[in-house]
């Protein structure tokens, strides 16, 4: 009788049969898999904050597991990298090119829509296969499309949006985070008495105080609160998804917004009350995020494999990236080239790092970790440094494209796309500018 028999995700399962004799192996399911998406990650701020004992969960994935730099593309534009992530492909394959479009015409822009996209996703590549998926907040996903599970759009925040979710009717008695909740909780992240009716921008003035913590912070406390609680809505759903993407975009939004008081020196003219009030808002919101990351993965009760990541880094807004325009001067941070990656979980490589990856090779790496083919359209390759022997040594499977026929499904051409409305449009718009992103 064998003694023992190795049994992971990954590895074929092994047992006797009733006469003694071994059975034919049969190979166990994959583990199940969550991709984290968290905006503007940065080892450069992450290593400190973890080093301090400040982000527990984080610490103990990376410990555990690998993680590197992770490149992202050249134009640092997220609902671009967020695509690519998703597709292993660069823009022009994807669709997807910058935040807006101009449909009707020069200085009339519209937020770019999933409609747009012109490629196939992870989710869409693993529902085909049969697993199921469930992407919550993930970047250009309204209109929600139909998938093999569960789907929370982008824009699903602002609440009452047609097709802002897939089945039509899921999770639609989630409310959107009300702005006094996110108000409520400013003492956990700054020392400020926030005044809502200061918070308005004046024309041809510097933005207030009061505008910068609404514009960097309650916006983005709010939009992250509204699609944690979705995940952990879908999480307490009925049995635990194949594959799950969740994608928050706050942290990007206060490194934007907060990173002079948090680090003066490169500014050099920061008032130190200033940096009383608001030097400790980055760090809090990336241990509030930290805290959600455990309790999303408390769910499993067997390790899933985790892969957080990030579209770009961050940095402090000065030399070529200084802000010199009166609208945008709560602005002092700014992005950087390279982002994060890290991996955890069955067959994994504990304690590494991994070096050269890039914001393409994060599709075909995870269709290799599933035991599928990557795209040989895909402009990306397998990481195959982040995975033990048993996963690294095996093969890489190749199939020349996972697109359909242009008649029959996602990665054809976009049917025309419902209008979220107005005031859900010039939220989204009015957000764009205040970044600096469009005029």
């Amino acid at each position: 009788m064998l003694a023992s028999c190795l049994a992971t995700a990954l590895v074929w399962a092994c047992k006797d049969g009733p006469t003694g004799e071994r059975q034919t192996p049969s190979p166990a399911p994959p583990p199940r898999v969550v991709v984290l998406g968290l905006d503007a990650g940065t080892w450069d701020l992450l290593d400190g904050f973890i080093d301090r004992g400040l982000l527990p969960n984080l610490a103990r994935l990376r410990s555990g597991g690998t993680s590197g730099r992770l490149q992202s593309s050249e134009a640092s534009s997220s609902p671009v990298i967020w695509t690519s992530i998703a597709t292993g492909k660069v823009p022009e394959k994807h669709g997807i090119t910058w935040f807006v479009r101009f449909p009707d015409g020069p200085g009339k822009p519209r937020p770019v829509d999933r409609t747009q996209r012109t490629s196939r996703t992870l989710w869409n590549i693993l529902g085909d296969k049969g697993l199921d998926v469930a992407v919550v907040g993930w970047y250009i996903t309204w209109p929600a499309e139909p998938v093999n599970g569960r789907l929370v759009s982008d824009i699903a925040h602002y609440g009452d949006i047609d097709r802002e979710s897939f089945p039509p009717d899921y999770l639609i008695t989630l409310a959107p985070v009300a702005e006094n909740e996110a108000i409520a909780a400013m003492p956990g992240f700054m020392d400020f008495a926030y005044d809502p009716s200061r918070a308005s921008p004046s024309e041809g003035t510097a933005p207030s105080l009061d505008f910068l913590v609404y514009d960097r912070f309650v916006r983005a406390y709010s939009r992250d609160l509204f699609y944690i609680r979705a995940t952990e809505a879908l999480l307490g759903d009925g049995p635990l998804p194949d594959a799950l993407f969740v994608y928050l975009r706050g942290t990007d939004d206060v490194q934007h917004g907060f990173w002079k008081f948090m680090d003066p020196r490169p500014f050099g003219d920061v008032p130190s009350e200033q940096v009383e009030k608001f030097g400790k808002v980055i760090e809090r919101y990336w241990q509030w995020i930290d805290g959600h990351v455990g309790e999303i993965l408390a769910h499993y009760e067997t390790p899933p494999l985790v892969m957080v990541m990030s579209d770009h880094g961050a940095g402090p807004a000065v030399g070529t990236a200084t802000v010199t325009e009166h609208r945008y001067l709560h602005l002092s941070g700014a992005h950087r080239s390279q982002g994060i990656l890290l991996a955890n979980g069955p067959g994994v490589r504990k304690g590494a790092t991994i070096e050269g990856a890039s914001v393409y090779d994060v599709a075909p790496t995870l269709l290799h970790y599933l035991g599928y083919a990557a795209g040989d359209d895909m402009d990306g390759h397998v990481l195959t440094g982040l995975f033990d022997p048993a996963i690294a040594d095996r093969p890489v499977q190749h199939v020349s494209t996972y697109e359909t026929d242009p008649a029959s499904g996602p990665g054809s051409a976009p049917a025309p796309a419902p209008l979220p409305g107005p005031a859900v449009d010039q939220k989204q718009l009015e957000h764009l500018r205040s970044l600096g992103y469009i005029e």
